[in-house]
């Protein structure tokens, strides 16, 4: 038994799976999946962000209270390589982020010491950072309590605003900065990996 199970470990290592985006009933079944706390709240509104600005999680739980501009509506992002940019928040986003800052404000956490956006709320980690790693274990859990069988991980949610970018009509250019990819050629390589809608009905088009 146990030959057989460290074989079966080792043929799952390394696989490599076809990148899946959400649909917006799917991305709004996951915020709903949150408890109706102030936790919940933190996490819907994180879902929001990652899911209109394309940000890597590791971006997110970067994010401190000094890198939002409430009057301009804009994120300064750290990304890889110390590399900063500006992300533009649309109204429902900024909307939600700044119910978010104002119920942190109500229970103590505001701009004192620079708290990251989405900090830890309980006694313990109290106005701290938040592990990666509990976010990919959260959305595991939102997606079972939605009935998404996809894999879900907050990466999903990049390549659904990639794929939502594509079909909205962006140019690749303002997606690759966007996404900040070093390349416009990177940016292209990720594209290829969905089917662009417009494509689909295009070919259900054509005439014989």
């Amino acid at each position: 038994m146990k030959p057989q199970q460290l074989n079966h470990t080792k043929s799952t290592l390394g696989r490599k799976f076809h990148p899946e985006t959400f649909t917006k009933d799917e991305v709004m079944a996951l915020v709903e999946a949150n408890n109706g706390g102030i936790s919940g709240l933190r996490q819907k509104v994180m879902i929001i962000v990652l899911y209109r600005t394309g940000l890597r999680v590791k971006e997110v739980v970067g994010l401190r209270y000094s890198d939002y501009n409430a009057s301009e509506a804009t994120l300064r992002v750290i990304g890889k390589g110390n590399k900063m940019r500006v992300v533009g928040l649309d109204q429902a986003t900024k909307m939600n982020l700044d119910l978010w800052i104002l119920r942190r404000k109500e229970i103590g956490i505001n701009g004192v010491g620079n708290p990251p956006i989405f900090c830890g709320i309980s006694k313990n980690n109290f106005a701290q950072p938040i592990q990666t790693v509990y976010i990919r274990n959260l959305f595991k859990r939102l997606a079972g309590k939605a009935g998404i069988e996809k894999r879900c991980s907050p990466h999903n949610f990049r390549h659904t605003f990639a794929h939502d970018l594509l079909n909205e009509g962006i140019g690749i250019q303002h997606i690759q900065l966007s996404l900040r990819h070093s390349s416009i050629g990177t940016t292209s390589k990720y594209l290829q990996r969905f089917n662009p809608k417009e494509t689909v009905v295009k070919l259900q088009a054509r005439q014989w």
